[in-house]
């Protein structure tokens, strides 16, 4: 399979110390050597380089290791292509704009719903109330992961007229990926990361462990604020002391596939989790997202209300009938590092 890096940062940080063991999995620690790709957050662009080698061999992963660009939100990705062949459309992560927002997806695992063996002619299944009408967006390439991607975008264009409120976000996507495992949650695996502009970020665990697995099925997450520490990388021989490197306002949550570091604090995501994360800090229900639109952070867009006036409109966010199948969000306090 795949594996994951994301990182959502409370100032801006660079993403070096990180993409330094990660690139290392892309062909030398690990056998992801069919392409890498990075999303980058700078303001409301958003800053991509993909290439098809080895991300441990690339020049430009060699150049982008060597270039501490600072931001708020990226992700990464290194591939094991089991859908679509080795080429550049098939490199994650995808990008679209929607609502004036730049949204970038990466994915790990499989999505039978969406396999070519399920979707003849490419035409994928929709998602929520999206009608054969409502179809914006298309995948280039031929990967189950950019369907899933365009479904969902679609899923939340036709659901919204307006800018959701982040807790009614956080609902909606939750309610998308209980629908596309929903059925086939034996044979899924569907963890990704998706980027909603320069602040936000989305993870999505299924189905983490599983019995006589030999790949890894899940996510972990680390968050690093004062005190600050010491730290080794797992796949390179490299350590460092961010408590000479960071200020007291500093936090930085990372999220990986596995542990990139031997430093404790790293925790699992539970089966079918979703994680919202916003200036470095872990929202894993809708209703703790509603003090990140208070501070004045979230969805912001030239194109559509501001933010307090979604706040006086948005619906309220409602269960979903299978939300049993997934486990329930606790307190994010104790997962704080």
């Amino acid at each position: 399979m795949c594996q994951l890096l994301g990182m959502n940062c409370a100032a801006p940080t660079d993403f070096t110390f990180s993409f330094r063991g990660f690139s290392q999995r892309g062909g030398v620690t690990d056998v992801h050597s069919h392409g890498w790709g990075l999303a980058i957050y700078e303001g409301r662009g958003l800053r991509m380089f993909l290439d098809t080698l080895p991300c441990s061999s690339s020049p430009v992963a060699a150049l982008v290791a060597n270039y501490p660009i600072k931001t708020y939100n990226m992700l990464a990705h290194i591939r094991f292509a089991t859908q679509g062949g080795v080429s550049l459309e098939n490199v994650h992560p995808f990008q679209r704009e929607m609502w004036g927002i730049q949204w970038s997806f990466a994915h790990n695992g499989e999505v039978p719903k969406f396999s070519s063996s399920y979707c003849p002619n490419s035409l994928h299944p929709t998602l929520g109330r999206t009608t054969c009408h409502d179809i914006f967006y298309n995948p280039v390439g031929d990967t189950d992961s950019e369907g899933v991607f365009c479904a969902i975008l679609n899923a939340l264009r036709a659901e919204f007229d307006a800018l959701p409120t982040l807790p009614v976000l956080h609902e909606t996507i939750r309610r998308l990926c209980e629908e596309i495992i929903y059925g086939e949650s034996d044979s899924t695996i569907f963890n990704f990361l998706l980027g909603c502009g320069p602040y936000t970020q989305f993870a999505f665990s299924w189905p983490g462990q599983r019995p006589g697995s030999q790949v890894w099925n899940g996510l972990f997450y680390i968050v690093r604020e004062p005190p600050f520490r010491c730290a080794d990388l797992i796949d390179a021989e490299y350590s460092i002391d961010f408590s000479k490197i960071t200020s007291p306002s500093d936090r930085v949550a990372v999220i990986a596939t596995k542990p990139l570091t031997s430093e404790p604090g790293w925790k699992e995501f539970q089966r079918g989790e979703l994680i919202m994360f916003d200036h470095g800090k872990p929202y894993r229900a809708p209703g703790e997202c509603e003090s990140v639109e208070q501070q004045g952070r979230g969805l912001c867009s030239k194109v559509f209300a501001n933010k307090l006036e979604r706040l006086s409109t948005s619906a309220p966010v409602h269960s979903s009938p299978l939300t049993n199948m997934f486990s329930t969000a606790g307190d994010m306090s104790q997962w704080y590092v």
